[in-house]
């Protein structure tokens, strides 16, 4: 394939995610290799021990036959080990949302008899994409990953490292490990949510070895409900534009039956994510069906107060927010009924079950309209930043940041579109987001501070999508509970998505996804040629590592052996990660009055 070629598959892929929410693309590469388990290219020996079981058929004893096995509360399983550690996948947590549980709230899985396989991932959640590899249209995709070091925990008998253990002690699932070989006491419980805006992305697509290994913690990555099938609402249906929340409330209700049975304490449980991960997470602590279901949460890059602004993401998109009224879900449910022939009417009852007889390839040309989960019903009853600010939510430790450059991966595929920004253009960007503020924008973030057009108009994009409302949030939980914050500025750090020659380096969006996961393909470059972390980065990618396997064991995030400083209302300070490892370097919140401002 010509470099041409490369580069506009590329620029569609990062197109078609981006314009749909903070997405994290992925373009065509040659490197197929353990894709369809979702772990890395150089992870995937024994991976794809046996065929993809259906979710819903039989328990097959024939795959991954030596592998370890445990006991959950729905049936055994069968998983794989790796190396270091032992994989269980595709395990379901709630029964398939097909047919007449489409658009309904998650449901407990039936028991299955014998032993059932889990050496293979489950699908992505239906999504489309020009990315073929990026792309699902199978709805039976309710599950979850979960990755355990082999290595007996060296700090279970210190109980300064525990967590509650009352919950932990329950017996759930039987309480088994296989063979013993998985266990060592009870581990902190890290649950991962996905990032890709609330319209994309897969789970199984980052893989947690070294979290779990280098933090002796058992790891989750979850599948959930995205887009027209997550978020949809129709008057009169139960739980209505949160399906792919209350996904994630089911996942974390399987966690807590279920964490013993690998060694976990589900009395110590920390949901972290990413992008809209992040946003969900930060969602997951204000909706009261969450409610003791986690006991600390990491926001990354995008918070209850995030919102994209117009043509951030790409030429033309519009501004986007993550929650809104149930009555406009309405009014986008209707419209989106006459788009595919089906009725919008008074008759809710009647358009929804014209919608559930479409098949999923219609629905998913539906998707950019379902972008925002809905408040104002049981399940969210005041949107997340309200909740917020009013002191209603969970009083639970959060480690919160964003990089030093988010909009910077934003202004690379501006670049990567052919639509650059520029000195000529940069006024007039900075018009289409800001509006009547635009001058002011300008006068704060003066052009020749600077080195390039695209740096001076991705430092206030930055600050007005993610660091300001990230501080604000911040502040608002730290009234409650013990808060701290980091900012991510390795600058060194390989883009997630690749940038052309010459376009300025920087933490943009995501880049610090590679110093904690093992991301199927990413980083790459143009060629689709693998980015790999160099010694010094891998060096600053251990001490994220401890920061974030200290705080979801202890509560305090600790690296090089120093506990972070809190962040307060009247001290607001974020750790600050550089390309140095071992840095104990702080930095001072953003100054936002000027975007807090209508």
């Amino acid at each position: 394939m010509d470099r041409r070629r490369r580069h506009a598959m590329i620029a569609g892929a990062a197109a078609l995610l981006l314009s749909q929410g903070c997405g994290t693309p992925a373009p065509s590469t040659s490197r197929s290799a353990g894709a369809s388990s979702g772990a890395s290219p150089t992870r995937s020996a024994g991976a794809s021990s046996g065929p993809s079981p259906t979710r819903s058929a039989p328990a097959t004893r024939g795959a991954g036959a030596a592998g370890p096995e445990v006991e959950l509360d729905s049936g055994r399983i069968r998983g794989v080990y790796d190396g270091d550690v032992a994989r269980y996948r595709g395990i379901p947590y709630a029964q398939p949302p097909t047919g007449d549980l489409r658009w309904r709230p998650p449901r407990p899985v039936a028991r299955w008899r014998g032993v059932r396989d889990a050496t293979t991932s489950g699908p992505a959640c239906p999504q489309a994409s020009e990315n073929p590899k990026e792309s699902s249209e199978e709805e039976d995709c309710l599950t979850l990953d979960v990755t355990v070091p082999r290595k007996a925990d060296p700090r279970k008998a210190d109980p300064r490292n525990a967590g509650s253990r009352n919950a932990g002690s329950r017996k759930t699932g039987g309480g088994k490990t296989g063979g013993g070989k998985t266990g060592g006491g009870s581990r902190p419980v890290m649950v991962w949510l996905h990032g890709g805006g609330f319209s994309a992305g897969r789970g199984a697509d980052y893989d947690p070895r070294r979290l779990a290994v280098q933090g002796s913690a058992v790891v989750v990555t979850v599948e959930f409900r995205i887009g027209v099938l997550g978020y949809l609402a129709l008057p009169g249906m139960s739980g209505g534009g949160t399906f792919g929340l209350q996904d994630q409330q089911a996942a974390l209700r399987w966690v807590r039956r279920n964490a013993a049975a690998f060694g976990g304490d589900a009395g110590n449980v920390t949901l972290f994510g990413e992008s809209g991960g992040g946003i969900a997470t930060c969602g997951q602590l204000t909706a009261p069906g969450s409610r003791g279901l986690f006991h600390k949460a990491i926001i990354q890059s995008g918070s209850c107060g995030t919102a994209l602004l117009p043509n951030a993401t790409g030429p033309g998109t519009p501004r986007y927010p993550f929650w809104r009224p149930l009555k406009e879900t309405y009014a986008a449910a209707r419209s989106a009924a006459r788009q595919v022939g089906c009725p919008a009417g008074d008759d809710a009852g009647q358009t929804l079950a014209c919608l559930r007889g479409r098949p999923v390839k219609d629905l998913l040309e539906l998707t950019g309209m379902f972008t925002a989960a809905s408040y104002g019903g049981p399940a969210l009853p005041v949107s997340p930043e309200r909740a917020l600010r009013e002191g209603d939510f969970a009083r639970v430790p959060v480690l919160t940041g964003h990089t030093g450059k988010e909009a910077l991966l934003f202004a690379g595929v501006l670049s990567l579109l052919g639509r650059p920004v520029t000195d000529e253009n940069l006024p007039d960007l900075l018009r289409q987001g800001f509006g009547r503020r635009a001058e002011e924008i300008a006068r704060r973030y003066p052009r020749d501070e600077y080195a390039t057009p695209m740096e001076a108009w991705a430092a206030p994009n930055t600050d007005a999508m993610f660091a300001c409302p990230h501080a604000r949030d911040g502040d608002a939980l730290a009234r409650g509970t013990k808060v701290f914050a980091y900012v991510f500025a390795d600058d060194t750090a390989p883009p997630f998505v690749p940038s052309l020659p010459g376009f300025p380096a920087g933490a943009g969006h995501a880049s610090e996804l590679a110093y904690l996961f093992d991301v199927r393909d990413k980083p790459i470059d143009l060629d689709g040629e693998p980015v790999p972390l160099t010694e010094t980065q891998l060096s600053v990618a251990r001490d994220m590592v401890a920061a974030w396997t200290s705080f979801a064991r202890t509560g305090t995030p600790s690296s090089s052996g120093r506990a972070w400083r809190r962040w307060r209302p009247g001290a607001r300070v974020a750790h600050l990660i550089t390309e140095q490892p071992g840095s104990t370097a702080t930095t001072p919140a953003p100054r936002c009055a000027h975007l807090d401002r209508p």
